[in-house]
């Protein structure tokens, strides 16, 4: 990526491998994909709509589960079923599906069209239909397992556990987000009420909510209509 502009290096990362993608996976991805695949093996046995697949993890765990398994993204390298952008109206995808994996996509789409992306996501789902969301929340973490295995984490403000966050924080006066991302909660200017107002706004309601390392998880319902 030396030489390239912000732009180009922005719109690499949709030409990335499913290999490339797995051979990043970090600590905090494996936990993200721990959450979510519990979860899903626990609640959802029908059709199911993955956007944005990435490392195909999800999808290789899940698909022998589940009455059907789609997958919609933007990148060709990852041979998704539907090639398409989230922001585009998918009419043959509308209420097909019990169940919607979204997880770390949407910091990757302008904030200003995430309101367009909640929609859809919406439309993917048939009345009562879940879906499952992650979006990166910009904090510092510190993590504990215990000798029974389980995980503690606490969460910090940016700038209180490292001396480079520290110094975009207090002196440069900005907060560092991954470069791939258009935004991440946290980051000085996204809250997660705002998201969360989004989300109502959307005709999604909370059933789970949690707070994982690096991100936040949701667990979301699509009302049925009234009456029904």
């Amino acid at each position: 990526m030396s030489g390239a502009t912000p732009r180009a290096a922005f719109d690499q990362q949709y030409t990335l491998s499913a290999r490339q993608y797995l051979s990043q996976v970090d600590f905090y991805t494996w936990t993200r994909h721990f959450h979510v695949l519990r979860d899903l093996c626990e609640l959802v046995q029908g059709d199911v709509l993955e956007v944005g697949t990435g490392d195909g993890v999800v999808r290789r765990c899940l698909q022998p589960l589940v009455r059907s398994y789609t997958v919609v993204d933007v990148n060709a390298q990852l041979q998704p079923d539907v090639l398409a952008d989230l922001r585009q109206p998918q009419p043959e995808l509308a209420a097909r599906f019990d169940a919607v994996v979204c997880t770390e996509v949407l910091e990757h789409i302008p904030w200003a069209d995430l309101p367009l992306c909640l929609a859809h996501l919406h439309g993917f789902l048939r009345p009562g239909g879940l879906l499952f969301l992650t979006l990166p929340h910009r904090k510092g973490h510190m993590l504990v397992v215990t000798p029974r295995q389980r995980l503690l984490k606490w969460r910090f403000p940016v700038g209180l556990t490292s001396l480079g966050e520290a110094w975009n924080r207090f002196v440069r006066r900005r907060i560092w987000i991954d470069p791939h991302h258009c935004w991440e909660i946290g980051d000085g200017h996204v809250k997660r009420s705002q998201v969360e107002g989004l989300l109502r706004a959307a005709g999604l309601a909370t059933e789970r909510f949690a707070e994982l390392p690096y991100c936040d998880y949701w667990v979301l319902r699509r009302a049925a209509p009234a009456g029904a």
